[in-house]
């Protein structure tokens, strides 16, 4: 039963960001757009809180977290000063870091492959994404022109779009060089960002053949 409930929240969270990260390019061209992809980002948040209730230790932290950042979200939406906008910003690269520390210590605890953990091992690798952009942007709300997009002034702002875009093809080191960092700060996460994905790549697959070849040589 207790199987069952975590494979169920790891396909909600896998399904979550997965609409998030494929609806958000259409959804913030006005503000019933913003309000669109707002309760997107809610519905993450609440499938990564449904994730960390399997441990207890991050039940309480990522409970304040996420419902900070909601209210911050909300309130940004409604009120777009800067302040809010950095404090929602800040708010959501904490939260989703947090997730992506207690997901991968989940990921690395003894026992046979579930289809949990493989849902789980895919949904981690995308909310590093999620993390990156939420750094991103928070990068950009501090320091404007952090960012440059090929095509238009650098004077420009940047769209939320294209800071997730950028995130994605650092993380699977693609970088075509459309949208790049130009901050010193902008540049050493997004290296950080790339490092990161190759070596959860061979992380990820590392472990996953121990624990097959572990599983296999107990059951010889």
């Amino acid at each position: 039963m207790e199987g069952s409930t975590q494979d169920r929240h790891s396909l909600f969270l896998l399904v979550s960001l997965l609409l998030f990260l494929m609806l958000s390019p259409f959804l913030e061209r006005d503000l019933l757009g913003e309000v669109i992809l707002a309760v997107l980002m809610y519905l993450t948040l609440v499938a990564a809180l449904l994730k960390l209730s399997e441990k207890r230790s991050a039940r309480l932290p990522g409970i304040l977290l996420a419902s900070s950042a909601m209210l911050v979200t909300l309130a940004g939406i409604l009120h777009p000063l800067h302040y809010l906008l950095i404090a929602d910003w800040m708010l959501l690269a904490l939260f989703f870091g947090f997730v992506c520390v207690t997901l991968f210590a989940y990921l690395g605890r003894p026992g046979a492959i579930t289809r949990g953990q493989l849902l789980a091992s895919v949904s981690l690798y995308l909310l590093l994404g999620v993390f990156y952009y939420a750094v991103f942007n928070l990068i950009e709300v501090l320091h404007h022109g952090s960012f440059v997009e090929a095509g238009l002034p650098a004077s420009a702002s940047i769209s939320r779009h294209s800071l997730l875009y950028l995130s994605l093809i650092t993380l699977t080191t693609l970088g075509y060089g459309d949208v790049v960092p130009v901050s010193p700060t902008a540049r050493t996460m997004a290296a950080l960002e790339a490092m990161t994905g190759v070596l959860y790549i061979a992380i990820t697959v590392a472990r996953l053949v121990a624990a097959y070849q572990k599983t296999g040589s107990e059951n010889s």
